[in-house]
């Protein structure tokens, strides 16, 4: 058999991370034996300018960026291929730990990730390999690095929409891939957090977007919540099943909460519960799951399989 060519990257920047990933699109590294070195990038970046925000967080910023930590935890977790963060042994979660450094005189908070990225990368190495292993690694490093990419959502004017079709581009990138989707959408959450804990500041600024007062203020309004997690556990008729690329599209009725939209994203922990839902779909039978449910007031907005009876809870419910 021949032996694989190696080849070490080099990656001090976002921009030579989207430049990897592009080449990884193509093939580049098919057949090839990868490994990194990261040199001081990515990195955590987040800046607080407010009456009250000197050397100081508040308590809502600090559960945002514990959030941060535990989304990284679980992208190390899903490329171990294990079914949750929680399997994560101690001496990999010290490897794992970010430390936040909080400037004198400000509220610029700094957490250095290139060594926790090393970890992550020589796990994924263990499972993954050439063009995915690039693209899964390097894609993550755009998310936890606050590049434009993973930001999107917050700020779609000014500045982002010169580069729409850049991140149009790149979004597409991470809703082909499993990890990275669901990375990324666990990460706004954090970030969501982080924002309404600074919801009287004056301006904040993550890693590459910046947000004046309106901007945060809109932002927390629209997520300030009215939504409650609730679990609905109980029996489901199976309306509609479609298979996409990272994902299955299921569409349930109930008698008191009518038709139900679900995203279930492709992993083992799914595929578990799915053999479930096909059986019932096939036999027009009900299903019983354990589901959360998003409220607004008494109005179901959204809901996520996270188990059944037969094979338990899949998920906790603050990972659905």
């Amino acid at each position: 058999m021949e032996e694989k060519e190696s080849i070490q990257l080099v990656i001090e920047s976002e921009q030579d991370a989207i430049n990897l990933i592009e080449l990884a699109l193509n093939g580049e590294f098919k057949d090839k034996d990868v490994s990194f070195d990261f040199q001081g990038w990515p990195s955590l970046d987040i800046n607080i300018k407010g009456e009250r925000y000197h050397s100081t967080l508040p308590v809502g910023v600090m559960k945002g960026l514990v959030e941060y930590q535990g989304v990284l935890n679980r992208a190390y977790a899903l490329v171990s291929e294990n079914e949750s963060a929680k399997s994560i042994s101690d001496s990999k979660r010290k490897d794992l730990e970010v430390v936040f450094q909080v400037s004198q005189g400000s509220s610029e908070i700094v957490g250095a990730i290139a060594e926790q990225f090393g970890t992550l990368a020589e796990q994924a190495m263990l499972t993954m390999s050439g063009d995915e292993l690039v693209i899964t690694i390097l894609g993550l490093g755009l998310i936890f690095g606050l590049s434009k990419v993973a930001l999107a959502k917050f700020k779609i004017n000014g500045e982002l929409k010169a580069e729409k079709q850049r991140l149009d581009y790149a979004e597409n990138i991470v809703e082909k891939n499993v990890t990275l989707s669901k990375v990324n959408s666990d990460l706004s959450k954090a970030l969501v957090t982080v924002v309404k804990g600074a919801y009287d500041a004056d301006h904040l600024s993550l890693g590459s977007i910046d947000l004046d007062e309106e901007e945060i203020r809109s932002i927390t309004q629209r997520t300030r919540s009215s939504t409650e997690k609730i679990r609905i556990d109980d029996l489901f008729l199976v309306k509609k099943l479609e298979t996409a690329a990272n994902r299955w599209k299921l569409v349930f009725q109930h008698p008191n909460y009518g038709l139900i939209n679900v995203v279930l994203y492709k992993s083992q922990e799914a595929e578990r519960v799915l053999d479930e839902i096909q059986h019932a779909f096939r036999s027009e039978t009900a299903v019983h799951l354990y589901m959360l449910g998003a409220f607004k007031g008494k109005k179901l907005i959204s809901a996520a399989v996270v188990g059944s009876p037969t094979l338990g809870l899949l998920y906790e419910d603050d990972e659905a």
